[in-house]
């Protein structure tokens, strides 16, 4: 299986991501976040767990589309058991600019660069994998800065990764 198919599923994610993604590019867009550093981007994080909390609505939503379209296979279509990814979406002006991809990953994946930086929401795959960590974080939003580097891992479990690329912008391998 490739790529997810354009229909309702998808469309359904996008919807529930759509609020998120345009904040998101307000927020880099308005300057209210340096995502240069580290601590801004540990700043944007935090404001998104306060918009979006997990256990909320919407992060309540997303988690649980995004266990069915893997468990589907219409999400994750590509790679090994242990590191199955596809992408969700393009960048475009209807995603604000961001690329999306998921990742149902247990262990570690390929190392990449994030040129404009990194937004994440880590969902635990299951329930069974509740103390899974996503570069030692738990189930939530994690944001890497503009320029970050990073060998994804997931330890203790399984997790999926739906991630956001600002512009689409990342570097494949090492340094």
């Amino acid at each position: 299986m490739t790529d997810p198919p354009a229909d309702a599923p998808t469309a359904a994610l996008l919807d529930l991501l759509a609020p998120v993604l345009a904040w998101s590019a307000a927020a880099r867009d308005e300057g209210r976040f340096d995502l240069s550093t580290t601590a801004g981007a540990d700043a944007m994080a935090r404001a998104l767990t306060q918009r979006w909390p997990p256990g909320s609505a919407t992060v309540s939503a997303i988690e649980a589309a995004l266990r069915e379209g893997v468990a589907a296979g219409w999400l994750c279509g590509r790679g090994e058991p242990d590191a199955r990814f596809g992408r969700l979406a393009k960048p475009t002006p209807a995603t604000s600019g961001h690329s999306i991809d998921v990742v149902s990953l247990r262990g570690a994946a390929l190392e990449h660069a994030h040129p404009a930086g990194e937004i994440t929401l880590a969902v635990a795959a299951s329930d069974a994998d509740d103390e899974a960590r996503f570069d030692g974080h738990g189930p939530g939003w994690v944001v890497l800065p503009a320029g970050s580097r990073h060998v994804p891992t997931v330890t203790s479990g399984r997790m999926i990764l739906l991630y956001a690329l600002p512009e689409g912008a990342i570097a494949w391998g090492a340094a």
